[in-house]
């Protein structure tokens, strides 16, 4: 028998492998589906790459083995994905696709290896992949903080590196070590049924953490509450549960009360997106309809699920614990898990498809406005499995995992929340410009002509035009699409702006949003008619020199249906001092554009100035306007291949 002593020490070791290794696969995973969803947004054709996807099956290949695999071959394939993960940051989308796939499907086949050797006390335990989650959740919160919305670790990929790299470390430390386990008989008779529940509900506490949590923009975005605040909350609450774990004041936890805890995590998150959902007309005579202003009361339910959102931790500790005691075979393990990564693999997909419905004409269509289904459908992949799991006893941490654990927790918890605050644009305006430089610029969700995730080469186009007013298009922000990343904050944050992102991430919509030096005055969403891709623009206000201007920013469907315009057009009848930019989908010879020429004006008409090399008028469909009279200085459309569109960059005399 090893000492107290050597159990401690291997523990903290082990709590810091599955920090490491959770934080991965949420990293590999998110990078997987942003760069599937990637080749969609360029319309190229099906990759042979996209074959990677069938690595989410992974667990198939554990079939093959009748003996429980070593642990130490969970421990070389955990190394493995951590260097697939050092190196797809810097490929190009098709070689991303294929190893980002490649290590989510090495993780998925390490898990049952790892929980075949699960036991119930230290060093290989449920509560040492339990701490270790909770410690990868606050870290990815931190590095999403740390990069204003966007993984820090893919903006400079220098720390994934070191993320990778100190995961590779603590794999080989491990292998040195000398295991004195005791092996389980591998006669043991299991139903299916039960492993493939448990299984479902292992994947399904990192799916919900992955769909939410990991990236808190998410919960922002989803309601318009601010994200300080929503960091807050969260670390008022893990800390609280934390404070209870190492104290050791969790003890039995009974079914009835572990059944209510989910029940209500599970109402107060659909209901908290319920609300935050705009119940759309079925009749033009709808529109144009605004995106209702709510209550803070309102957003109680938000706030609650906040509270009670440890309970996912929970989960996964009890869940893990029921596998120690029953001591599967990694065979055995290998069709719940492949039963689990299915499920995982199409709420991923239904979450995508409640933005781009449109584009999948026979599944799409049903998933329109059903977000909170998705959330839902999610959440009882985790709830539901707990039927099989048996009230038990949450063990004492080991004196070395409390100096580990706790400390690492609370000051990623800390920093994230003081970061959120530093970061926060502070932006200074100069009282009499000389000119008022209007930018708009659609951003292919963030990604170059390529493919490439450019946020940054983004920034730096925007930041060199020295704009006083930016619009953005196709921003979508806080989505699997966009690997959970919060494009708009990252720019904003970047240019030392203000900002307004308008519809909410729930409705499903265009992503647009109003980057501004001066304050935003009275910013308003409003939606228009749409029989396919909802569509929405935003207004606000900023007063320049003692000028109000009404500001306008709108993308709208494809080919650009008159309607859209002429409720647009609507909304701006009576105004004065308009400026209304976008992408409008309509050129200088549709009939949209001979509308708006009737009451605006096209500030690139009244500049006069030559078209910019390699552009074709008749297809420019990114125009400003504004209101006749306007003196317009100048104005240049910027190619670039940072987007698939060009930007307009506009001069104003205020």
């Amino acid at each position: 028998m090893e000492s107290t002593a050597a159990l401690s020490n291997r523990s903290w070791k082990f709590t810091l492998f599955f920090s490491l290794t959770f934080l991965i696969f949420f990293q590999l995973t998110s990078d997987f589906i942003e760069s599937i969803y990637t080749f969609g947004l360029l319309g190229t054709d099906i990759p042979p790459e996209i074959v990677s996807i069938v690595f989410f099956f992974s667990p198939l290949a554990l079939l093959f083995f009748r003996r429980r695999l070593p642990l130490r071959a969970a421990l070389v394939l955990t190394g493995v994905a951590a260097l697939l993960r050092g190196v797809e940051v810097v490929l190009d989308p098709g070689g991303k696709m294929l190893a980002s796939g490649l290590g989510v499907g090495i993780l998925l086949a390490a898990f049952p290896i790892l929980l075949s050797h699960l036991t119930r006390k230290a060093p290989v335990s449920a509560l040492e992949m339990g701490t270790g989650l909770t410690s990868a959740l606050s870290i990815s919160v931190l590095l999403r903080t740390l990069g204003a919305g966007s993984d820090i670790s893919l903006l400079i990929p220098r720390i994934s590196w070191l993320l990778c790299a100190a995961l590779i470390g603590m794999a080989v430390w491990l292998l040195r070590e000398n295991f004195t386990l005791d092996p389980p008989e591998d006669t043991v008779k299991l139903r299916f049924c039960p492993t493939a529940a448990l299984s479902s509900g292992f994947l399904g506490a990192l799916l919900v953490l992955y769909f939410a949590f990991t990236s808190p923009t998410v919960l922002s975005r989803w309601s318009g509450v601010d994200y300080r605040l929503i960091l807050l909350t969260l670390g008022v609450a893990w800390s609280i549960f934390i404070a209870l774990l190492t104290g050791d004041r969790i003890h039995q936890v009974s079914r009835p009360y572990l059944a209510g805890w989910n029940s209500l995590f599970l109402l107060a998150g659909t209901t908290a997106i319920l609300i935050n959902q705009v119940r759309f007309p079925v009749v033009a005579g709808g529109f144009p309809l605004y995106q209702p202003e709510l209550a803070w009361a309102a957003q109680i339910p938000l706030f609650i699920l906040l509270l009670l959102s440890p309970v996912i931790l929970l989960d996964f500790i009890l869940l893990t614990g029921e596998f120690a005691q029953l001591r599967p075979t990694t065979r055995q393990l290998a069709g719940g898990f492949t039963i689990a990564a299915l499920a995982f693999l199409v709420v991923v997909l239904a979450q995508v498809f409640t933005t781009v419905y449109d584009y999948i004409p026979v599944v799409g269509p049903g998933f329109r406005d059903r977000f909170w289904l998705v959330f839902l459908l999610s959440g009882l992949t985790l709830t539901v499995p707990l039927f099989w799991t048996r009230p038990r006893t949450i063990p004492r941490l080991q004196p070395a995992q409390r100096q580990l654990f706790f400390p690492l927790v609370v000051i990623a918890l800390v920093l994230s929340i003081v970061s959120s605050v530093l970061t926060e644009p502070r932006p200074e305006a100069t009282a009499k410009p000389a000119t008022l430089r209007v930018v708009t610029y659609n951003l292919q969700q963030g990604y170059d002509q390529g493919g490439q995730r450019a946020y940054q080469q983004q920034l730096e186009v925007i930041r060199s035009l020295q704009p006083d007013l930016v619009g953005l298009q196709e921003s979508d922000v806080a989505r699997f699409s966009g690997g959970n990343a919060d494009l708009v904050r990252t720019l904003a944050t970047g240019l030392n702006m203000y900002a307004y992102y308008g519809p909410k991430t729930v409705t499903g919509t265009f992503g647009i949003a109003l980057l501004s030096r001066y304050p935003l005055e009275n910013p308003q969403t409003f939606f228009m008619y749409s029989t396919g891709e909802q569509t929405a623009a935003i207004s606000a206000q900023v007063t320049v020199d003692n000028v109000p201007y009404l500001i306008l920013v709108t993308h709208l469907g494809n080919d650009g249906p008159i309607i859209q315009q002429q409720q647009v057009l609507q909304e701006l009848a009576g105004k004065q001092n308009i400026i209304a930019m976008g992408d409008f989908n309509f050129r200088s010879t549709s009939e949209q554009y001979a509308l708006t020429d009737q009451v605006l004006d096209s500030a690139w008409v009244l500049a006069g100035s030559p078209l910019t090399a390699g552009l074709d008028p008749e297809r420019l469909i990114d125009h400003i306007f504004v209101s006749p009279g306007t003196k317009v200085k100048s104005a240049e459309y910027i190619v670039s291949p940072m987007s698939d569109h060009p930007g307009l960059l506009v001069e104003i005399a205020p």
